[in-house]
């Protein structure tokens, strides 16, 4: 039987066409230009969480410009945040980020320093799925956060640990690029994440003795994947 000519029945519904409208129109739907040009989210517009979700998917890859779309989480809240393509987010940026209580977070920059550590413990809750990409300065001694560091904490006395990655949702979580030198610092970050079943160390640098110490603990893990970590596998 010949296959017909005429294009698939499955039309565009009207919210996906409104969506895109307001997607490819924001100055003039959710948000208007201030006198610097800059997009600001009007004062009187409300959405729901399932409606915003699916605006910001259709904005991918999120910019800079995008921002001022997170500035009122109690009228405008988005709960799946990617923001890779921000790779100048400050700790400020990502304290507002964090406001909206997502449920998945991405994020890439390598301005962030380990106040963002303490905020996103502090502040997530809610999530499931963290997804962290060459934010080096979080966990770098060379962080400029003016807080006492909480890794020097932790060389002073790990016995007492007083610094905790507080996240009791979170089932998968990245850490890219990223160069761990002490075990305490892993140890650390994954201790508390009981309900952890997938970790992502990809083109992080990781001594294969401080990774064993780390996961001890991790009694549901069952998915670890180490690019740069020799014999890898045996971690699983």
């Amino acid at each position: 039987m010949q296959e017909s000519s005429w294009p698939a029945n499955c039309p565009d519904t009207l919210y996906g066409i409104c969506l895109e409208y307001c997607a490819s129109n924001l100055d003039k739907t959710v948000c208007r230009k201030s006198t610097d040009g800059q997009l600001m989210l009007k004062s009187e517009v409300s959405l729901p969480p399932h409606v915003c979700d699916a605006l910001l998917l259709r904005l991918q890859p999120v910019g800079r410009t995008h921002l001022s779309l997170l500035s009122r989480p109690a009228a405008v809240n988005f709960r799946h945040i990617n923001l890779k393509s921000v790779t100048d987010l400050t700790d400020d940026e990502l304290q507002n980020v964090l406001a909206h209580r997502p449920t998945d977070l991405q994020i890439s920059s390598e301005e962030i320093t380990e106040k963002s550590f303490d905020s996103i413990s502090s502040e997530s809750h809610n999530l499931r799925t963290l997804q962290l990409f060459k934010c080096e300065n979080m966990f770098s001694p060379r962080s400029q956060s003016k807080k006492p560091s909480w890794k020097k904490k932790l060389r002073k006395d790990p016995e007492k640990r007083a610094i905790h990655f507080t996240c009791p949702k979170v089932r998968y979580i990245a850490l890219r690029g990223v160069q761990f030198d002490t075990n305490e610092t892993l140890c650390c970050i994954l201790s508390d994440l009981t309900l952890l079943t997938r970790l992502d160390l990809s083109d992080s640098s990781v001594k294969l003795q401080h990774l064993h110490v780390a996961l001890s603990q991790l009694q549901n893990l069952q998915l670890v994947q180490c690019d740069i970590v020799a014999k890898s596998a045996s971690c699983l």
